[in-house]
């Protein structure tokens, strides 16, 4: 049913039960997953060094949180490659399923709700509606 799954993981307590989740499935159904973290770059950068600054502050950050869901993978049995991306968080993280051949997407939800809601979007939601395949948002 899934082959590759794509998880979008930022280290945070909603994440941890999505890769939870997203471990399950792929041992079931001896998927490989994909565990991405997105790292949303300066609107407004001076220079080429201060983006690429950022990018690096973002994958010295994110990588701790991805080779710990690595070892929490291999634990598992399930083949897992990580990646730090730049970009809006949702629409990277629905391109890089489409462009990977992902056949789920699994996210954390955040729970955001009344007026920051309405405020901020929710990256799952928008995920939900742009995605080409099934999305799973893991709720507490």
């Amino acid at each position: 049913m899934f082959a590759r799954i794509l998880l979008g993981y930022d280290g945070s307590p909603n994440a941890q039960r999505a890769l939870a989740v997203a471990l399950d499935l792929a041992r079931r159904y001896q998927a490989r997953v994909l565990a991405v973290s997105v790292a949303h770059l300066p609107d407004y950068a001076d220079t080429r060094d201060e983006i690429n600054g950022s990018l690096d502050d973002a994958k010295a950050f994110f990588g701790r949180f991805l080779d710990e869901a690595a070892v929490a993978a291999a634990e598992a049995g399930v083949a897992m490659e990580t990646r730090v991306l730049p970009g809006h968080p949702a629409d990277t993280l629905v391109r890089t399923a489409e462009a990977e051949k992902c056949d789920l997407i699994v996210v954390g939800a955040r729970g955001h709700t009344g007026v920051k809601r309405l405020l901020l979007g929710s990256v799952s939601e928008a995920i939900v509606r742009t995605a080409h395949c099934p999305v799973l948002v893991v709720k507490d």
